[in-house]
């Protein structure tokens, strides 16, 4: 029988993630077995040599009387770990390249996207070198007929592509990463998640009545109320974007995943309670509970990323519930609000900025949206050319680079003016910029 040594890691891996450590692995098991002159092809003398993904099946086979004594390790990494980021973070081309740009073409009449090609190839390959998750090694000592096996696996790669799936626009908090290795892992035959259930409110606390109503809530109504008006403060609990990378060693039944993750503050949250429950009055009591710092002197133009804050609540609705909406903001609150409601594309045009600034609640109906005289506004104020006049995703990728080009004419309002906005506007018009 053939003899073997094993060696596992002792104490805690030091993995540290920047652009760099990717570069090499960290070593999980090392093994040494006598063997006996009876080396194969597959062991190389005198010199380390990478075990490749195309031969691997073929050397793992070969080697399954050493895999069956290591298959099941403990070395206490079935348990996400942390790891400590440089200061550089996780923006590694070398495992996650950017992908290539998405380039708009008319084909038989019907516009495609294409990737551009002299970013595609490139890509391509990058794809095929970046640092493989698990890496083996194998070495025969000629003179003393040992052979040596060592298993590592790249921790630092792993991160690295769960981080670049991570979004960033808008994103200010320090990611968290970590990582854990299962080494008895098996495919599920089938994935089971489990049942999304509704939470109830019957055991949260009552809130106090909205100070400016004129019809009381119901006790249930202002249990909902108290939870709304919890999601809504600045100290509720983030929700964590997560994104993980994971390589399975199957021979081993070894599963590496890496994970990154960021909190991202997103107050609010879905009042699903059942039809006649009183949902409208309960939105409103969070309107009315909520503070307002009303101001009747000229508003302040101050910009958040291209676009004016105002105080006012956005309240979005089928075209049929817009004046319902109103009459409940009257029969509940009185004249306590300024409304302003939006039926049609008309009704938008004839608002100016001091009128949504001064509002407290705008009410508009969902159909506006797509209505073709609001889209033919968002096209002239824009100034970045038309939109295509059927969905999809060029549709999507067009209003993407309008929106883009409107905060831009927002940020020249404030700067130099209305009549800076106009001009841009007309030369656009002269140059009739369309899409295919």
């Amino acid at each position: 029988m053939r003899a073997a040594k094993f060696g596992v890691p002792v104490n805690k891996l030091d993995v540290v993630v920047s652009e760099d450590t990717c570069a090499s692995a960290n070593a999980l098991l090392t093994c040494e077995v006598a063997l006996q002159g009876q080396a194969g092809p597959e062991w190389p003398i005198g010199a380390w040599r990478e075990v490749d993904a195309i031969h691997a099946r073929t050397v793992f086979q070969s080697l399954s009387w050493i895999i069956e004594r290591v298959k099941n390790i403990d070395g206490h990494v079935d348990s996400w770990i942390d790891v400590p980021l440089s200061e550089q973070g996780c923006q590694c081309q070398r495992c996650a390249p950017t992908p290539p740009r998405l380039i708009w073409t008319k084909m038989d009449r019907k516009v495609k996207a294409i990737e551009d090609q002299s970013q595609a190839g490139a890509y391509e390959q990058a794809l095929k070198h970046r640092p493989s998750a698990f890496i083996t090694q194998l070495k025969l000592d000629e003179a003393t007929g040992m052979g040596n096996v060592r298993i590592g696996v790249n921790i630092p790669s792993l991160i690295h592509r769960a981080f670049s799936r991570l979004p960033t626009e808008h994103r200010d908090a320090p990611p968290k990463v970590s990582w854990r290795l299962t080494t008895d892992y098996t495919p599920p035959a089938k994935l089971n998640l489990p049942r999304f259930q509704l939470s109830g409110n019957k055991r949260d606390p009552e809130h106090t009545q909205p100070p400016n109503f004129k019809i009381p809530l119901r006790p249930e109504q202002l249990r909902s109320l108290g939870w709304m008006i919890k999601q809504e403060s600045p100290d509720a609990p983030p929700f964590i974007e997560e994104e993980i990378a994971e390589a399975i060693l199957e021979p081993l039944g070894w599963r590496a995943e890496g994970r990154a993750q960021r909190p991202l503050q997103v107050r609010g949250g879905v009042l699903a309670d059942e039809v006649g429950y009183g949902k409208t009055a309960i939105t409103l009591g969070l309107i009315d509970s909520a503070p307002h710092k009303k101001s009747k002197d000229t508003p302040s133009k101050e910009l958040t990323h291209g676009r004016i804050p105002v105080r006012g609540t956005l309240v979005i609705v089928p075209p049929h519930l817009t004046l319902q909406w109103k009459s409940e903001v009257k029969k509940f609150c009185g004249d306590r609000f300024d409304v302003v409601v939006i039926s049609t594309a008309a009704n938008l045009n004839s608002l100016s900025v001091e009128d949504i600034y001064d509002a407290d609640i705008i009410i508009v109906a969902s159909n506006l949206f797509k209505s073709s005289v609001y889209l033919a506004n968002l096209e002239g104020f824009a100034a970045a050319g038309s939109l295509p006049t059927q969905e999809g995703r060029y549709f999507n990728a067009r209003l993407k680079d309008l929106l883009a080009s409107l905060k831009e004419q927002v940020e020249l309002l404030k700067e130099e003016g209305a009549t800076a906005v106009f001009e841009k506007i007309s030369e656009a018009e002269k140059k009739g910029i369309a899409p295919f």
